[in-house]
């Protein structure tokens, strides 16, 4: 039995960047929001928690129409605050280990399956993926250990954090920066390449629209 038992999904902030004035979990690609994407993926995860801000009342309508043991945590700072203020919301009393997952990711469900597998209570597990997005978070790997040994802006590298983690012993502080900026004072981390799209800008959507097909009818 996987150590999955937790997961926080980030879904408060405003996506000015998309300019759709919709919280960016809602966009609907092929009939489906991300949303329910992810909750598809999560479905065996027993404890799920979706930080809210945005239009919250349209997420939350959503998600109890889809699964209704869902648990809401409100960002009323979600104009003001980064995501690992959000993330500190929803784990601040957790004492195990716990899945994050931005909640504009389309995510092909092969690699997330295989990226479920490592969720085993031993140690933290890094989501990355190949670079692709404008503005990435890239990360420098070290192959032979399978660990991910830096985060960074610049240079540009092959890949990029996905905002997916599994945490164990890793407090993300309501005064943190970013999520990943957190994580940082714990490197070395295991690593786990996932196919995923992260939809920051109309050109990020573009891009996961084009890739729909290949993400979604991905198998295990």
């Amino acid at each position: 039995m996987q150590n999955d038992k937790h997961a926080i999904i980030s879904a408060a902030g405003l996506g000015s960047r998309l300019g759709l004035n919709i919280p960016k979990c809602l966009i609907e690609i092929n009939g489906k929001t991300l949303i329910e994407y992810q909750l598809e993926l999560l479905k065996k995860v027993e404890d799920i928690r979706i930080i809210v801000g945005f239009m919250e009342h349209k997420v939350i309508d959503l998600v109890r129409k889809i699964r209704d043991d869902v648990v809401f945590v409100r960002n009323p700072d979600y104009k003001t605050t980064s995501n690992a203020f959000s993330v500190h919301l929803g784990t601040h009393d957790l004492k195990y280990p716990f899945i994050i997952i931005d909640g504009d990711l389309l995510i092909e469900k092969a690699s997330f399956d295989t990226f479920l597998e490592k969720c085993n209570g031993e140690e933290s597990v890094i989501g990355i993926t190949q670079a692709k997005t404008e503005d990435a978070v890239f990360v420098t790997i070290n192959e032979p250990s399978g660990k991910i040994t830096k985060f960074h802006r610049t240079p540009r590298g092959n890949y990029e954090w996905t905002g997916i983690a599994y945490l164990k012993n890793i407090p993300i502080k309501a005064d943190g920066k970013y999520v990943f900026t957190e994580i940082v004072p714990f490197l070395p981390l295991a690593y786990h390449n996932i196919v995923c799209y992260e939809i920051d800008t109309p050109e990020d959507l573009d891009l996961a629209i084009n890739n729909f097909d290949s993400i979604i009818n991905s198998k295990a």
